[in-house]
């Protein structure tokens, strides 16, 4: 494997290193940066990279080579998703977590052929994914926060902040989670405490070769494909392909659930000479589904405990949110009785439909032995439609699409040092992003807790509750009242006025120039620094269907800065110690990725901060891989009307990872966090859709999803465990069997800020066995094996969802068994 600029060897002495290489005078510089500014966006190349093949610009390049370490097929020895060029996980001065094929099977990723909520924690214990948005979003929620998704280095955002259809993990090849917001080069629209960087399948060709499979589990899970490629006949190697295809036709433990897909991705390679690369990815995929936001309602300690529900429901006629016109509980809640786990209260209407289609084209030239130029330009589409008429939710997104392009010059050159030459690798250039938003949604009508699981499902439909007919084309309702969406499908009702995460049809511009610098002070010290700027020209207005009484717009321009700064000492070759700073003000989106044209200037400039402090070891010979970190994370919760809310996080995180030969490999990893909420100085305090628990609301005569909020002050961080311990292991026989095992141990956590209904600690095993040859490859899956009755917040940490958590709960799967074959040739 040879790559461009950076020289990464492996040897007994100097296990991973790196060194910078390459001359060239400042004026060769300044020319190619004007002329980067000049050449058309049209032309496309690639920022983010992979140690396959997504960042080996060019594989003929004889001065620079990198040999392949023992943990490369299970753990892979370097990543480009925090500083966009390839370094070194021991040099990164990050905390990264590449997850590689091997992890991601061994891990569950994909079991359920879209994102599960703790597959990710077994790999690493920061990442969570919100039971509310199971399979429905792209990134798991990171140090407490939803995560950012990257593909190949670009920011995919029309999902954001809701995404509501199934993420297909078909095209992925394998994933970079960076802990902590993007640095300069790859930048961000909003705050986050992490992000996810999806490498996605790349071209073969050296031969043809592929893989058929088969996926079966219990719970009605079914799942097939078929992924193959290879140089084109005739092309002397130039051209290569690769069509991977994935169907889904699944159930789900909870009734009523079900999910179809079909996905279809190709990826094209062209290297007509050791000087220029181009690839160009293609996806596209349809859904079917339903959501799983709302599942078991009226969480209590007794539930939690003993499995003992609430059952009583009022006419569906009266059912309502607020303290106005809700009867009281205690009017018509009974006496707890068992109930399955499998039961919810979802409505059997309950709908969702989608298309989603991906376009990058990535190309690059080498323009010198020490100068490349490298572009990306990226394409997003999405619409769809949900409904959950039990929440009562409604969604449609219509022909949201992003373009996003993004062009770097890359130079490496050396400066006048104290005693050594200063090396330095430079990544600087701009990127511009059009995005355009068209979003309908309703959620004000918040009664999840209104509804039992042993009524008439078919009554579980807030829209025959004349309180809510009462809003329909009431411009004194929250959010400006119900109107039905005007392309349909009816009924579909939307709120014109709902702010953050709401209706929107926009249209905005990002421009962004940027600049970074790693630069070799001296033998073991190096410092990297990142600098860009933001600005959004940002046309946005109430979308067509609102009354003409109502309408709103916004047209305005915002500047956001970012600044990272990132020194590491290497005092010897397997000890790297590191801190990163990054701080940058990003901004808060509405549904699609837009912006609400009720936002103020606040909701463009929220401070994203990262303190980390870590340092990482390569021992035993390159088998043994020791990381720890400390980190601090400033930012802030955005409220509609309300300023932003202050939030800190802080906490303690180490990871191991052992491979002592081929057969054997083992992952370790620990996470202590906890964080807080300052309302202090607000008019009110954090929000939930019901602010005590059931249990109260029956003894005390309180209506149900009474949509109210806590006073001012400081409030811990609800619904994430403090501590986390998490690991997988494996040992592979010569004969090819295989055996791997996991387990997960978080401790409690709170539901709500009140501190009445606890998760307590939780464990959850894992275990798998496997057998694979050259043409073969039988897995079969063992989850949850010892059956732990384990729980779920419906929102983790400081996620939007989090305001639903005394209104529903997640029961885990219980013990379940999926088994892959695949063949290949």
């Amino acid at each position: 494997m040879r790559l461009f600029l950076v020289d990464i060897k492996y040897d007994n002495d100097n296990p991973l290193s790196i060194m910078f290489s390459g001359h060239g005078p400042a004026h060769y510089y300044l020319g190619f940066l004007a002329l980067l500014f000049l050449v058309p966006h049209t032309v496309c190349f690639a920022a983010s990279t992979q140690q396959q093949t997504v960042d080996q610009p060019f594989a003929s390049l004889p001065e620079v080579t990198v040999s392949a370490s023992k943990l490369s097929e299970v753990f892979l020895p370097e990543s480009t998703s925090c500083y966009a060029t390839p370094l070194p996980v021991l040099d990164t001065p990050r905390a990264v977590s590449p997850i590689s094929q091997t992890l991601m099977k061994t891990a569950g990723i994909g079991s359920w052929g879209k994102l599960d909520p703790l597959s990710f924690t077994y790999i690493n214990p920061a990442a969570m994914v919100d039971p509310s948005q199971t399979g429905c979003t792209s990134a798991p929620d990171i140090r407490g926060t939803t995560g950012l998704t990257f593909i190949n280095g670009m920011e995919q955002t029309v999902n954001m902040p809701l995404q509501d259809l199934p993420w297909n993990l078909n095209m992925v090849e394998s994933i970079d989670l960076v802990e902590g917001p993007p640095g300069a080069v790859f930048g961000s629209t909003q705050p986050s405490n992490g992000y996810v960087n999806y490498i996605t399948k790349q071209p073969y060709f050296d031969r043809f070769r592929g893989n058929l499979w088969d996926t079966t589990g219990m719970y009605r899970q079914y799942m097939w494909g078929a992924d193959m490629g290879g140089p084109v006949s005739g092309t002397h190697n130039k051209l290569g392909y690769r069509f991977s295809y994935m169907g889904i036709d699944s159930g789900s433990y909870y009734d009523l659930i079900k999910d179809q897909q079909q996905n279809f991705y190709v990826a094209l390679g062209y290297r007509p000479t050791e000087n220029y690369q181009s690839d160009l990815y293609l996806d596209f995929g349809t859904y079917s589904y339903m959501l799983e936001d709302v599942l078991l309602n009226r969480p209590t300690t007794s539930l939690i405990e003993n499995g003992l529900y609430y059952p009583g429901f009022l006419p569906p006629s009266e059912v309502n949110t607020g303290t106005e016109n809700n009867p009281p509980a205690s009017n018509y809640l009974k006496t707890a009785l068992p109930i399955s786990r499998r039961a919810n209260v979802k409505y059997p209407g309950d709908l969702g439909r989608a298309q989603t289609a991906m376009a990058q084209w990535i190309q690059r030239f080498q323009l010198q032995d020490n100068l490349q130029l490298v572009n990306n330009t990226f394409f997003w589409y999405q619409t769809h439609v949900s409904s959950e008429d039990e929440f009562f939710f409604n969604e449609a997104w219509i022909g949201n699409y992003e373009i996003d392009n993004r062009t770097e010059l890359r130079w490496i050159f050396e400066t006048a040092g104290f005693k050594d030459p200063i090396g330095h690798f430079v990544d600087t250039g701009l990127e511009w992003r059009y995005q355009y938003a068209l979003a309908y949604d309703s959620f004000s009508f918040v009664v999840p807790n209104g509804w039992s699981v042993f009524e008439n499902p078919f009554q579980r439909n807030a829209l025959f509750s004349g309180n809510f007919q009462a809003l329909i084309g009431n411009p004194a309702g929250p959010g400006g009242g119900e109107w039905l969406v005007p392309t349909g499908p009816y009924p579909l009702y939307f709120e014109p006025l709902n702010g953050a995460t709401g209706s929107n049809l926009s249209r905005y511009w990002r421009i962004s120039p940027f600049w970074q610098d790693n630069i070799r002070l001296t033998k073991t010290l190096s410092i990297i620094f990142g600098a860009r700027i933001n600005l959004y020209e940002v046309s946005t207005e109430t979308p067509p269907g609102t009354p003409a009484f109502l309408f709103e717009s916004l047209t305005t321009s915002q500047l956001a800065p970012q600044i990272n700064i990132s020194p590491y000492w290497k005092p010897y070759p397997w000890l790297n110690f590191y801190f990163n700073f990054n701080w940058q003000q990003t901004t808060v989106v509405a549904g699609g990725g837009g912006y609400s044209p009720l936002f103020g200037p606040s909701a463009f400039h929220l401070l994203n901060e990262l303190e980390e402090l870590g340092v990482k070891l390569n021992l035993i010979e390159n088998q043994l891989f020791l990381s720890s970190d400390l980190f601090i994370e400033n930012t802030y919760l955005f409220n509609f009307g309300l300023p932003p809310t202050p939030v800190n996080i802080k906490g303690f995180e180490t990871s191991l990872q052992y491979q002592p030969s081929s057969h054997f490999w083992l992952k370790a990893n620990y996470l202590f966090m906890n964080g807080v909420e300052n309302w202090n100085g607000l008019p009110t305090g954090p929000p939930l859709a019901q602010t005590y628990s059931t249990t109260v609301a029956a003894l005390l005569g309180l209506p149900l999803d009474n949509s109210g909020s806590f006073p001012p002050g400081k409030y811990a961080l609800i619904a994430w465990p403090e501590q986390i311990v998490s690991g997988m292991a494996t040992y592979q026989f010569e004969n090819g069997l295989g055996i791997s095992l996991g387990a997960l141990l978080m401790s409690d956590m709170f539901l709500g800020y009140e501190h009445q209904v606890r998760i307590p600690t939780q464990f959850i095993p894992n275990a798998q066995l496997f057998y694979s040859d050259k043409n073969w490859e039988l897995r079969t899956a063992f989850y949850n094996f010892t059956n732990e009755h384990y729980w779920l917040p419906n929102g983790f940490g400081f996620t939007q969802v989090r305001t639903l958590n005394l209104d529903t709960i997640f029961p885990g799967w219980p013990f379940w068994v999926e088994g892959t074959l695949s063949y290949k040739f």
